[in-house]
């Protein structure tokens, strides 16, 4: 028996204003071809199928036209669990038609029966999957209670570790002789995650990982970068298909497989392709253009992060760069700019002056006179003077 472990695919997910869907149709046409091409027996989705509880109609119907092509492959078991971007209703919608065709789609936890997917071939046992959820606060504890947020969530974390276990001994009482895999959507204590990435969900992060020894394989979403859990080979977060912030440029993306033999499993990965480059850059604005340059690409241009250390650059001037970026084949999606903190006093001749006595013409200009790096001369700064004092009278107007 094999099973291929995958997670966090967030379909429909907006990156900065730019839609995911050509790449997520491309990880999905590969993962389709992975499947045929490793004979995988059954498939686990570890949560986060959608980025929101409402997804667009393109993200659905991407969903669902996966379904339909995969129950057409040699992966006969296909399991889904919610994550915390899920929508519980949303997959609940299909979830009876679906089960018929031998796709288990688990979301809120709720009801126990449900968790225990057996799987089978030739009418036999050849394992058990506690399909756990993200659980929510309303199946771990009674929300009526008043505690405080310590005891909430020490609370929650004891009945995660009770619920794993029930689950567990449940499986056991089916059969003790086959395999016993989980899936999981939480924070594990020690897993590695990623910048900007994933959103924190309250008090499931720092889970003790003790709690799923017991298995004989975990299969667990929500952090995006692939990793063991707990130096274990049969504990692991697959992490997303798909590089979610710039925080993940460079991270390589990847799909777990798991091979039982004689009961015993064998893991493995499998790279996935990077379907949309993600660059960082960070550098003076000549570096920068020079960069853009040898990255551009027209037919799939990437996704770019600009950092500048020049402080002296006109606004003017980045939003051409950037329109000639996309002319070229770079979507410049953050431009940011590098500001050096410099320690400046401005010389009020030793007087004593309290702030309330400060006029802003006064401060504007000694700051102005304080500047070195602009090399302004004496007719520039009585412009940017004449331009200050206008700002100035325009707001005075305004507030009056």
């Amino acid at each position: 028996m094999k099973i291929l472990h995958t997670s966090d695919w967030h379909l429909g997910q907006s990156f900065k204003g730019r839609s995911r869907e050509e790449e997520h149709k491309s990880f999905l046409s590969w993962l389709l071809k992975k499947i045929e091409e490793q004979n995988i027996d059954v498939l686990i989705v570890a949560g986060d199928i959608f980025d929101t509880s409402n997804p667009p109609n393109y993200a659905l119907k991407m969903y669902h036209n996966f379904l339909a092509k995969i129950i057409k492959t040699n992966c006969k078991d296909i399991v889904f669990v919610a994550g915390n971007h899920d929508g519980v209703s949303t997959l609940e919608v299909s979830k009876n038609l679906l089960k018929s065709l031998n796709i288990h789609v688990v979301a809120s936890g709720e009801d126990g029966d449900e968790l225990l997917v057996k799987i089978e071939k030739d009418e036999q046992l050849q394992a058990i999957v506690c399909a756990v959820p993200y659980l929510r606060d309303r199946v771990l504890r009674n929300a009526n209670e008043s505690k405080t947020s310590r005891e909430v969530e020490s609370e929650l974390k004891e009945e995660v570790k009770n619920y794993y276990k029930r689950t567990y001994d449940r499986a056991k009482e089916l059969s003790s002789s086959v395999p016993i895999i989980a899936t999981g959507h939480f924070t594990t204590s020690g897993a590695t995650i990623s910048e900007d990435s994933e959103r924190k969900i309250g008090t499931l992060e720092n889970i003790d990982s003790k709690i799923l020894s017991s298995f004989d394989y975990v299969a667990m979403g929500h952090i995006h970068r692939p990793q063991r859990i707990a130096k274990t080979e049969t504990m692991r977060y697959s992490g997303s298909p798909l590089p979610l912030s710039f925080s993940e440029t460079g991270n390589k993306k990847s799909v777990v497989i798991v091979a039982f033999e004689e009961g015993e499993p064998s893991v493995s990965t499998l790279e996935i392709p990077l379907f949309k480059e993600l660059y960082r850059l960070k550098g003076s604005f000549e570096e920068i253009k020079e960069k853009i340059d040898k990255i551009s690409n027209q037919l799939n241009p990437p996704f770019v992060e600009v950092v500048i250390k020049d402080n002296d650059v006109l606004n003017y001037d980045i939003n051409e760069f950037i329109v000639q970026s996309s002319q070229k084949g770079a979507d410049i999606l953050i431009f940011k700019r590098d500001y050096e903190i410099e320690e400046r006093v401005l010389d009020m001749n030793n007087e004593k002056i309290t702030l309330q006595e400060l006029k802003p013409e006064d401060v504007f200009a000694k700051r102005l006179q304080s500047e070195v790096k602009l090399e302004l001369d004496e007719a520039m700064k009585q412009n940017v003077s004449s331009l200050y004092a206008q700002v100035l009278e325009e707001c005075k107007n305004e507030n009056n």
